[in-house]
């Protein structure tokens, strides 16, 4: 039906990769926020550290929540 010559391309035609349209460089993406910095850093923990973390915080929240004790001082 179609001859051989008809079906192939010619030598002189671009590649595919040239012929894509060309996308300009993504400009660098801003640095994370504080917080989603800490997030992100959460992420990367292993699971006992996060748990070692977690007795940690609730230690010092009872310490600095707790009332004061009576517990009577030496003036010197």
């Amino acid at each position: 039906m179609y001859g051989q010559s008809s079906i192939q391309m010619s030598s002189d035609s671009p590649p595919l990769r040239s012929a894509r349209k060309q996308t300009p460089p993504r400009p660098p993406s801003p640095p994370p926020s504080p917080a989603q910095a800490i997030a992100d850093a959460w992420k990367r923990e292993s699971a006992e550290s996060q748990e070692a973390w977690r007795r940690i915080n609730a230690r010092v929240r009872l310490r600095y929540t707790a009332p004061p004790r009576n517990d009577p001082k030496s003036k010197l």
